[in-house]
């Protein structure tokens, strides 16, 4: 797949995704590269439409109406995530009704060129051989006339942080005063706290002074190390734009990693209201508000 190319591991049970990202990891393979995610068969897939070379899948469904319910969503969210030109490709044990579906769907309603493969076959039972009807479904989507393009893509998935686990820990959140009391009082010097500022290029517009950069979307990952640099500090408090998001998300990630760890001498926070926040109150103080220079 190249320095750039990207495959996502999609599977409705959660044990296979954790066991997928353990033997990935093991192997230094990780997000954007190579991604797993959790989802469920009537879902809808987490991946942006048209964004894929090729979806390529075997799968088992569910029995009764659950099943019909799973045909029409799978068959529907394959066409939308597949880009122009590329390729699905779907392997034995098709139900009828969905092949049928795509077939449709590729040939009439999008003038595909599509190609089913029947393959035939034997298996030995104690009143002879029986044969079992099986096939291989391989369509290529058509591609949009030349001056549409493709926008190339960092990746394929709609959100980033979905190709890691889901934190679990609840963090408590400290006030932007509070925190910038820590600031001027100069305690990050004898290593009682840390700032974190998960953000990456809105990093240079403004930050809290004295913070450490640690971009959310690669936060997780590098965990082990973050903590082997940081896990002394009594307390290490995120922030990002507004604290909504990357930030409480990576502060819970954080704390994941010192429960299992069972570690307490340190503890993630998350600093409220973020930059935007401690920029109004405190984005004329050079002492609290730090910029990056050009």
């Amino acid at each position: 797949m190249g320095d750039k190319g990207q495959v996502i591991g999609i599977d409705e049970h959660l044990g296979a995704i954790a066991q997928a990202r353990r033997t990935a990891t093991a192997k230094g393979l990780k997000p954007p590269g190579v991604a797993f995610v959790h989802v469920s068969q009537t879902d809808e897939l987490p991946v942006l439409s048209d964004s894929v070379d090729s979806v390529i899948s075997t799968w088992s469904l569910h029995s009764g109406s659950q099943r019909q319910l799973e045909e029409k969503k799978i068959g529907n969210e394959i066409w939308r995530v597949v880009k122009p030109g590329g390729r699905v490709v779907l392997g034995e044990d098709i139900p009828e009704n969905l092949r049928s579906k795509l077939v449709v769907d590729a040939v009439y309603d999008h003038g595909s060129q599509t190609e089913v493969v029947v393959n035939e076959l034997s298996t030995a039972t104690n009143n002879g051989a029986n044969s079992k009807i099986s096939y291989r479904f391989h369509v290529v989507k058509p591609t949009r006339r030349e001056e549409d393009g493709n926008v190339p893509l960092e990746s394929a998935l709609r959100d980033w942080w979905i190709a890691y686990p889901v934190p679990v820990s609840e963090v408590p959140y400290l006030d932007c005063g509070d925190v910038a009391k820590m600031v001027r009082s100069g305690s990050g010097e004898r290593g009682d706290y840390v700032v974190v500022d998960v953000r990456r290029k809105d990093h240079a517009g403004g930050h809290v002074r004295g913070s450490v950069q640690c971009p959310a979307q690669t936060f997780y990952d590098d965990l082990p190390s973050f903590h082997e640099r940081f896990g002394e500090r009594k307390k290490v408090i995120f922030y990002c734009g507004s604290s909504r998001g990357r930030g409480p998300r990576c502060a819970r990630w954080y704390q994941d990693y010192l429960n299992d760890k069972d570690d307490t001498k340190s503890e993630a926070f998350v600093m409220r209201g973020g930059i935007k926040e401690w920029k109004e109150r405190f984005g004329g103080d050079d002492a609290l508000t730090d910029k990056d220079v050009d």
